[in-house]
C-alpha cells in the first residue's frame, strides 16, 4: 500500500446524545447555500451508482456552484443499448457568492481629530521569532527610480486611496484607520492625502459620504483639502488617476508612496468595491491605466485589500514603482496598523524602504495577533525593480517546462503539484496559488530556479503560525472551474503577461477540459450521461476503450458549444487546444478513473472499498457526503474530510451514524481547504447560517492547536450578481446573545434541489463554542463518499443506509 496515494482526513470527537435533523420552516429563496456536491450532483454524476443499479436516473438541478452561480435545469437518462453515445448535456455551474467578513466594531461619530472611541492602541506584544529580511540585490536588477537624498533630508507624500465601502457604512473601518493615522508623529516633511468616497455612510461626523473628498492628516486633526468632488465611482481608473496627479502638483516630494484601500479580489477581479457602483471593480489592467495616465513614479505601492499580492500585480506596477507590499491572503477586517510605520517614516524620512515595510509588516502581524488572533494574516514586500531584472527569463522558463510537460503526457505530474499547492480563497474558486509552493512542488529545475529568483524578490515576508505554505507572491493557474480563463487570458494580453505561461496554462486547461468530457463524473462545466457507453467500455479492451473516448470527444467537438467550458459568450473555440485534446486520448485512457470500481465489499465483517494503488492513484480528494430522508426528501448535511482505512488500505464503508454539531446542534459542515506542511496542517470548513439575519458562513479551522476544531468567527455571503466579486476583509465576531439559524439545502428523492431551509432550532451564541460529532438518532441517511480525480471529476461511491 502506498500511503501517499490515501487522503488524510481530519480528527473529530464523538459526544454523547443525539443532535436535532429537522428543516424548519419555509423555504428562504436564498438559493443552495452548499457548495455543488449536494444530492443533484451525486444523482447525476455517480457512474458507479447507475452501474451497479442502486439509484434511479436522476435529472439535473439548477442552482448554485461553490458559492453561488445558476446552473441550469435538465433531466435525462442515456437512452438504451446504441454502441454509440449521441447524449452531451453541458452543466453550467459557474458563479459564485464571493463573500468575507470582518472583525472589529463601528466607531462612534467624533470630531476630526479624534475619529473613533474604543479601539486600543498598538499593543505590547512583542513576537519574538526570527524572520529574515533579503538584503542582497541581484546585479540583474535595474535600477531603483526613487533615489534617496538620506539623512533624513528627503520629503515624502503618501496617498491613502480610501473606498471606504461597507466595512465602513457597517463597521467603521476607514474611520479606524484614518483615526490610527491622525495617533501618529506626523513630520512637516510627510504629507499623507487622502481621498475619500465608496461608501453609503461614514461612521464620523467630519466625512461627507455622498460626495468625493480629499484631506490631508496632520497632526492638528484631519484638513479638509477638496471638498465636493462629487460622487465618482472609487473604482474608475480615472478617478485614481486625478488624486495621483493632484497629489504629485500639490505635495510634490522626493518619495512618493500609494495604498489602495479597500476590498480586493486578486488577479481575476482586481481591486475595490463602491457601494454606489455596485457589481464593478478596478481590473488589474485598469490599475495600470490609473498609473500611467496618473504620471507618477512611487517608491512604494501597497494594497491595504485582499489577496492582491499576486505577479500579475506586480507585473502591473514594476512600470510606476520599486517596491509592493500586499497580501495573499484574505486580510482580517482591521487590515494595516498606520500608526507605526508613520512615525517610522516621519522620524526618518530618509528610512530605506525594505526597513519600513519591515515595520509595517511586522506592526501588521503583532496586531491581528492581539485584535483577532483567530484570523490568518499574510503581507510581503516585494522588490519589483529585482522582479524586473531576474523573474522574466527563470519565469518563462518555468512555464515552458510546464508545457513541456503537459504536452508529453504528464499533466498528472504537473494536476497533482497543483492540487497539493497552497490556494487562496479557494471556496470563490478564483483559482490563485502561492507560485514558490507550486514551483517547489513541481520539483523541476526549472521549478527550483524560478522558486530561488522569487525569495530573491520577496525581501520580507511575515505570516501568522496559523497559515502555512504562504511565501509571498501567488498566481492564477487553472484547475476545475475553467470558465475565468477567457478573461484571464485577455487581461495577460492588457498587462503584457509572458506568454509562455498563457501558452502553458492553456495547454494544462485544454487536456483538464479534455478530461472532464470523456469521463463519467459530474464536474463543475459539464455532465455526460455515460451510461450504456460505459457499459460497453468496461468489457472492452483498451484500443476499443481508446476508440470510445475517441469518439466521445469528437461528439464534443462537433456540437460547437464550447463556450460552457472556455467562458466565451460567443461559444468560440477560444483557448481550447483540440489538437492537443485530440492527441491525449491514449492518455485520459491510461490515466482514467474508473467508476465500475466503486463497488463495496465485505472483507472481515465490515463493508470496505478496494481499489488498485493506480486508481487511489489518481485521487485528488475524497469527502464523506451524507443525506437525511425526512420523509419527504433530502437534508444535505454537507462534505467532510473524515474517513478510515484499513490495514490493506481499503476505505471503511461503514457509517457510525455521527455529524458534526456546534454547541449540540447538528449542521450543515462543507470542508473547503485542507493544508499541510509536514506534520503542520490546517483544516478549514464553513457552516451556513443567519447570524442575527444576515447570510454568513461560520468559518471552522481543524489544525495542530485545535485538532478538534476552533470557531474562528462568520464571513458575509456577497452576492456576486448584485454586489461585488472581491473579497471583504475579515471575519465577523460571533458575540454572546448573537441569534444563530442555521441553513441546509434539501432536495427531492429525485435529486431537484427544492429550497433551502433553517436546519433545527434557532441557537442564541453564548460566546463560547464546543465542536464535536454528535448522533443522528434513529433517522434514515445515505451516506457515500465524493472522490475528485486529477481532472476534477466528481464520482460518488454506493450508498450506505441504515
Amino acid at each position: 500500500m502506498n500511503e501517499n496515494n490515501r487522503p488524510t482526513g481530519r480528527q473529530k470527537r464523538i459526544g454523547t446524545g443525539t443532535g436535532n435533523v429537522n428543516r424548519r420552516g419555509r423555504g428562504l429563496n436564498t438559493g443552495p447555500v452548499g457548495k455543488s456536491g449536494g444530492y443533484s450532483d451525486r444523482a447525476k454524476g455517480a457512474g458507479a451508482n447507475r452501474k451497479s443499479g442502486s439509484g434511479r436516473s436522476y435529472g439535473s438541478s439548477g442552482g448554485y456552484g461553490s458559492f453561488g452561480g445558476y446552473s441550469s435545469g435538465g433531466r435525462g437518462k442515456s437512452s438504451g443499448c446504441s454502441k454509440y453515445l449521441t447524449i452531451l448535456i453541458f452543466i453550467l455551474a459557474i458563479g459564485f457568492y464571493i463573500y468575507n467578513n470582518f472583525g472589529g466594531g463601528s466607531g462612534n461619530s467624533t470630531p476630526a481629530n479624534n475619529l473613533q472611541t474604543g479601539m486600543s492602541s498598538s499593543s505590547n506584544y512583542i513576537d519574538k521569532g526570527e524572520y529574515p529580511v533579503v538584503t542582497t540585490v541581484s546585479e540583474l536588477a535595474r535600477e531603483k527610480r526613487t533615489v534617496l537624498k538620506g539623512n533624513g533630508e528627503d520629503t515624502a507624500t503618501v496617498m491613502v486611496y480610501m473606498c471606504g465601502t461597507d466595512l465602513e457604512s457597517k463597521w467603521g473601518m476607514a474611520t479606524a484607520d484614518l483615526q490610527e493615522m491622525l495617533n501618529a508623529e506626523i513630520s512637516d516633511n510627510v504629507n499623507i492625502i487622502v481621498e475619500t468616497g465608496g461608501t453609503l455612510k461614514w461612521q464620523n461626523k467630519t466625512i461627507n459620504s455622498k460626495t468625493n473628498q480629499r484631506y490631508k492628516v496632520t497632526k492638528n486633526g484631519l484638513k479638509l483639502i477638496e471638498d465636493n468632488l462629487g460622487k465618482k465611482s472609487m473604482v474608475d481608473p480615472d478617478t485614481l488617476s486625478d488624486f495621483i496627479k493632484y497629489c504629485k502638483a500639490n505635495y510634490p516630494a522626493d518619495r512618493y508612496m500609494l495604498i489602495l484601500w479597500d476590498h480586493g479580489g486578486g488577479s481575476i477581479s482586481g481591486y475595490g468595491y463602491d457601494q454606489h457602483y455596485p457589481n464593478n471593480t478596478m481590473k488589474l489592467d485598469e490599475i495600470a491605466t490609473a498609473l500611467k495616465k496618473g504620471g507618477c513614479v512611487f517608491d512604494l505601492i501597497g494594497f491595504d485589500a485582499c489577496l492582491m499580492a499576486t505577479l500579475e500585480t506586480a507585473i502591473v506596477l514594476e512600470p510606476y514603482a520599486d517596491y509592493m507590499i500586499a497580501s495573499e491572503e484574505v486580510e482580517p477586517g482591521i487590515g494595516w496598523y498606520y500608526t507605526g510605520w508613520i512615525t517610522s517614516l516621519s522620524k526618518n524620512t530618509s528610512i530605506e524602504t525594505i526597513d519600513l515595510g519591515k515595520k509595517l509588516i511586522d506592526d501588521y502581524v503583532k496586531e491581528v495577533k492581539v485584535k483577532t488572533p483567530s484570523s490568518q494574516a499574510t503581507l510581503s514586500l516585494i522588490d519589483l525593480a529585482e522582479l524586473k531584472g531576474t523573474i522574466p527569463p527563470s519565469f518563462s522558463k518555468f512555464a515552458k517546462s510546464i508545457g513541456t510537460l503537459v504536452n508529453k503526457n504528464e499533466y498528472k505530474t504537473v494536476s497533482n503539484a497543483r492540487a497539493n499547492t497552497k490556494e487562496f480563497a479557494k471556496s470563490s474558486k478564483i483559482n490563485q496559488i502561492d507560485l514558490i509552493h507550486f514551483a517547489d512542488n513541481l520539483g523541476t529545475d526549472e521549478g527550483k530556479a524560478l522558486a530561488k529568483a522569487l525569495r530573491g524578490c520577496i525581501k520580507y515576508n511575515r505570516t501568522s503560525k496559523n497559515i502555512t505554505n504562504a511565501y509571498g507572491l501567488s498566481i492564477f493557474f487553472p484547475y476545475g472551474n475553467l470558465s475565468k480563463m477567457n478573461s484571464m487570458l485577455d487581461t495577460y494580453e492588457e498587462i503584457g503577461m509572458d506568454k509562455e505561461y498563457s501558452k502553458c496554462i492553456k495547454s494544462f486547461a485544454s487536456v483538464s477540459a479534455g478530461g472532464q468530457i470523456v469521463s463519467s463524473g459530474s464536474n463543475n462545466m459539464l455532465d455526460v450521461l455515460l451510461d450504456s457507453f460505459l457499459d460497453g467500455y468496461s468489457n472492452s479492451n483498451q484500443s476499443t476503450g481508446s476508440a470510445a473516448l475517441e469518439l466521445l470527444l469528437e461528439e464534443f467537438l462537433k456540437s460547437g458549444n464550447y463556450g460552457r467550458i472556455t467562458g466565451a459568450e460567443d461559444n468560440s473555440l477560444g483557448w481550447l487546444d483540440i489538437d492537443l485534446m485530440r492527441s491525449s486520448i491514449e492518455y485520459y485512457n491510461d490515466n482514467r478513473f474508473d467508476p465500475a470500481a466503486l463497488k463495496i465489499t465485505n472483507k472481515d465483517g465490515q463493508r470496505v472499498l478496494s481499489l488498485s494503488e493506480e486508481q487511489w492513484g489518481l485521487v485528488q480528494q475524497m469527502k464523506l457526503n451524507v443525506f437525511i430522508d425526512d420523509g419527504e426528501g433530502f437534508i444535505d448535511l454537507g462534505l467532510d474530510n473524515v474517513y478510515e482505512f484499513d490495514d490493506d488500505g481499503d476505505l471503511i464503508m461503514e457509517f457510525d451514524g455521527t455529524w458534526l454539531a456546534l454547541n449540540g446542534n447538528i449542521v450543515s459542515y462543507y470542508m473547503v481547504s485542507d493544508d499541510r506542511s509536514g506534520d503542520t496542517y490546517s483544516t478549514k470548513g464553513r457552516i451556513p447560517a443567519l447570524l442575527n439575519g444576515q447570510l454568513v458562513d461560520i468559518i471552522v479551522v481543524f489544525d495542530n492547536e485545535n485538532p478538534y476544531g476552533k470557531v474562528l468567527g462568520a464571513q458575509i455571503r456577497y452576492d456576486t450578481k448584485t454586489e461585488t466579486e472581491t473579497l471583504a476583509k475579515g471575519l465577523i465576531d460571533i458575540a454572546a446573545g448573537d441569534k444563530i439559524d442555521f441553513l441546509c439545502d434539501y432536495y427531492t428523492y429525485e435529486g431537484e434541489y427544492i429550497d433551502t431551509f433553517f436546519l433545527g432550532e434557532q441557537y442564541t451564541a453564548t460566546g463560547k463554542w464546543e465542536i464535536e460529532n454528535l448522533h443522528l438518532g434513529d433517522r434514515d441517511y445515505k451516506m457515500t463518499y465524493r472522490i475528485t480525480d486529477i481532472y476534477d471529476n466528481k464520482y460518488w461511491t454506493p450508498s450506505i443506509t441504515n
